[in-house]
């Protein structure tokens, strides 16, 4: 998770809050209210300390819906409110879907992990020959971050495949593969090119046909800056201590870093179908969320500080918590021991203020006061 200088700046007028739709289901053995006001609470004033013009949260426990509420605003000049069916961009959640499809083809014998991934790009730099599947998935391969090319630092409007993989093979490594770890957009870039060559499909594609429609997630797009996807949210930033728009316009040929695009209803159903294994084995399941790259781990209270495949994974006295969050102001967490998923979809961006994990931390802690996180633990 890439760090970032915060800035607290003046609060959005409580005008922007006064949209508020609510769906509470009751769940066997949990009194629901008994949370369900504290969240809004909470939600509301992390939205007025930060900014956040609209958001999206999802509460689910072994598969079943505690709360799902929307809050603010998807669309400032159109005055539209942000409700369940509201597209965001999920940035980097979708590392995620791309290390699951990366570990079902593994399954079904396409590729192993401990391939290099010369068996699938060919021409590539000397420096990348010794460069693995699993050490793209944890972020090891010594790749950088940002690997498109920019003109005054400024991103181009189009990039189309090939020019995305000519700039990644010009970008210079930033270590020996395997050695160092950075989180790296074109890692992930190369594991959707891998995708698309083992499979003969476009990436979106294959997300589509493996994991969105068996799922009825219709509601979930890659990105596409020319169509009209219904009820896109629009992105904020804060400059200058105001809210303005983001400006993210560029269109790349294959965004499997960061491009899928999703409401808090589909996102709940992705989550019920991993607690239900509706698409993916208990295999894979378990690979995407094993420890593939430990920064921190401390044997006596079972605490582990690590990345996994698309997700980072934190655990203390052995109780295991899986989390990633998105530039755009997006955050998954989940407990594997009590299976409860928060899922927080905001229309403004990470560096604008506080992380939105730690909305999701906080309404985890509302719902489980037995959740907590400790400095062996923090990133």
């Amino acid at each position: 998770m890439s760090k970032f200088r915060i800035k607290i700046v003046k609060p959005l007028s409580s005008v922007l809050l006064i949209f508020m739709v609510t769906i509470s289901c009751t769940a066997t053995n949990l009194d629901i209210t008994s949370f369900d006001n504290r969240i809004n609470a909470f939600v509301q004033s992390e939205m007025q300390r930060g900014n956040i013009p609209g958001l999206s949260v999802a509460v689910i426990r072994r598969g079943k819906i505690l709360k799902v509420t929307s809050y603010g605003f998807a669309n400032l000049e159109l005055n539209v409110a942000v409700n369940k069916h509201s597209v965001f961009e999920l940035a980097s959640l979708t590392k995620q879907f791309t290390a699951m499809a990366i570990l079902m083809l593994a399954e079904e014998n396409k590729l192993a992990l401990d391939d290099h991934i010369t068996r699938f790009i060919k021409d590539v730099p000397d420096g990348w020959k010794a460069i693995t599947i699993k050490q793209l998935l944890s972020h090891s391969a010594g790749l950088k971050h940002r690997f498109e090319q920019t003109f005054n630092g400024v991103f181009m409007t189009d990039y189309s495949t090939d020019e995305m993989l000519r700039s990644a093979k010009s970008t210079a490594m930033n270590a020996t593969p395997g050695t160092d770890w950075e989180y790296s957009d074109q890692g992930y870039f190369l594991l959707g090119l891998i995708i698309e060559r083992i499979t003969g499909q476009s990436y979106a594609t294959f997300l589509d046909k493996r994991l969105f429609e068996p799922l009825g997630m219709k509601e979930t797009y890659l990105l596409e800056q020319a169509s009209i996807i219904p009820n896109r949210v629009a992105g904020y930033t804060v400059s200058e201590e105001k809210i303005k728009n983001i400006r993210r316009t560029w269109q790349f040929g294959l965004s499997s870093h960061f491009g899928v695009m999703s409401s808090i209803s589909d996102m709940i159903k992705w989550e019920k179908s991993l607690y239900g294994r509706k698409v993916v084995s208990d295999l894979v399941l378990s690979k995407l969320w094993s420890p593939a790259y430990i920064f921190r781990e401390n044997t006596d209270t079972m605490s582990i500080l690590a990345y996994g495949f698309g997700w980072w994974i934190k655990q203390q006295n052995g109780r295991r918590f899986v989390e990633h969050s998105g530039y755009t102001g997006t955050a998954y967490f989940r407990d594997l021991e009590t299976q409860l998923g928060i899922i927080v979809l905001t229309n403004r961006d990470q560096p604008s203020g506080q992380g939105t994990i730690d909305i999701a931390h906080g309404i985890a802690k509302i719902v489980d006061p037995t959740i907590s996180f400790n400095t062996e633990t923090n990133e």
